[in-house]
């Protein structure tokens, strides 16, 4: 039995749906995840312990909906295949078939987890349960099934810093709204055993301090696979709500990260850090 999962296919979308997919691994033998073409090289990272997760690009650049009802359309007819579809917009012009008797006699009961931290509430971000009831899932799913690879990379670049105290900041979104970080670098830019990491860009200087602006460069815009061992260990996060909520929050509600002084920061709230 294999199974075609449609979820809405933001990058962090993606991320979301990380505990669903893996979950599923217990039903179905191989499971299909559709997401586009231009975040596939950082999507099929997120699977490459488990070659049962197979990632299926299409191109966003045309009718979204036309590309992804090609990847599917011959399967609603063949009883080998269930189909998932989790948010609004795909069930507009999608249906689920699922024929799996685990989810017809599952009942969809409430998990004890919450979304709900710091600025985060359940109410701005429902949709991630609103995802997983869709298939008949819900948050415990999304949390407990929550597993990345740790890759070489991410080992290697969290080794050449761990001697530091580390502040990770991810502060700009895909809208261009950003986090007022001022106070952050006032008080740790010039601490010599600091070290502010970002992955929008360098906050060190080549010419002023080469050795820190070494060690965070390769931090800049890298898959996201490979900030795991970092975040996992800095000792303090500062993030805007953006994909990486789909990486920081299962960590922290899950108790896998070093540091409790995390803020996750709505893009519309007016805090300085």
């Amino acid at each position: 039995m294999y199974a075609y999962l449609i979820s809405h296919n933001r990058l962090g979308d993606n991320l979301f749906m990380i505990g669903a997919l893996r979950f599923l691994l217990a039903y179905y033998t191989t499971i299909y995840f559709i997401c586009k073409k231009r975040n596939y090289e950082n999507v099929i990272l997120f699977f490459s312990d488990e070659p049962r997760i197979i990632c299926v690009p299409y191109d966003d650049t045309g009718i979204e909906t036309h590309e992804i009802m090609c990847k599917i359309y011959d399967k609603y007819n063949n009883p080998d295949y269930d189909i998932l579809v989790a948010g609004e917009f795909h069930k507009r012009y999608l249906r689920s078939k699922i024929t799996k008797r685990i989810f017809l006699d599952y009942d969809c009961e409430k998990s004890s987890y919450t979304i709900e931290y710091d600025t985060i509430t359940n109410a701005t971000y429902n949709f991630i349960e609103s995802f997983y009831q869709d298939i008949r899932l819900n948050l415990t799913h999304f949390y407990d099934y929550f597993v990345l690879p740790q890759t070489t990379e991410s080992r290697n670049l969290y080794l050449r810093i761990r001697t530091y105290y580390i502040v990770f900041i991810q502060y700009k979104c895909s809208d261009g709204r950003h986090l007022d970080i001022t106070k952050l670098l006032t008080k740790y830019k010039n601490e010599q055993n600091v070290l502010l990491i970002s992955n929008d860009h360098n906050i060190y200087d080549f010419a002023q301090d080469p050795i820190k602006y070494e060690l965070c460069q390769p931090f800049v815009f890298n898959k996201l696979v490979n900030y795991v061992d970092t975040i996992k260990n800095s000792d303090e996060i500062y993030i805007i709500d953006s994909c990486f909520i789909g990486l920081v929050l299962p960590y922290l509600k899950t108790g896998q990260l070093k540091t409790n002084k995390v803020r996750i920061i709505r893009r519309d709230c007016e805090i300085r850090l």
